[in-house]
């Protein structure tokens, strides 16, 4: 799977408003304030967000081995077993206690990945979630921590705790 971070269209669209608003309010002849640090900091965040965003992420997914790796620039950013990587519903509540709830897939070392947008329909995101970890063959999380709609396909091994041991 391949995709950008989120914050890549942030970052540009901040750094060219305060590169532009920059421009505008150097050209103004009525300045009353000094509000230049404000389009330089403007400038510099989102120009970092947009470097630090914008190189193409690879996620592969490997049950032969059983292990997940990330890829940023082509080089192995992460690298894990597969029961550390989850599709996870979340939901999220609005000023009028409306649920509205969106897929994500996540991990260890993984940053959130939006698999599909914001929608009020509890039964149609959990049909979609649950068949995208079928699919991929990975553990489903509801948006309950505790809940019986959870799917375990990937369990960690068991540690043996040698003080315990006679």
């Amino acid at each position: 799977m391949e995709y950008y971070k989120d914050t890549l269209w942030k970052g540009a669209l901040i750094f060219l408003i305060c590169v532009l608003g920059g421009v505008f309010y150097v050209k103004s002849e009525k300045v009353s304030q000094d509000y230049s640090g404000f389009f330089v900091y403007g400038t510099l965040v989102g120009f970092w967000l947009l470097l630090s965003s914008m190189h193409k992420r690879h996620l592969v997914i490997n049950h032969l081995q059983g292990c997940y790796q990330i890829y940023i620039k082509r080089r192995l950013w992460e690298e894990g077993p597969l029961h550390q990587i989850f599709v996870r519903l979340t939901a999220q509540t609005d000023a009028y206690g409306k649920r509205f709830y969106s897929l994500i897939i996540n991990g260890h070392g993984l940053e959130g990945l939006a698999l599909a947008s914001l929608s009020d329909k509890y039964e149609h995101m959990e049909f979609l979630g649950r068949r995208i970890a079928r699919k991929l063959k990975l553990n489903y999380f509801d948006y309950l921590d505790v809940s019986t709609r959870h799917v375990i396909r990937h369990r960690p091994p068991l540690e043996r705790d040698e003080e315990l041991q006679v």
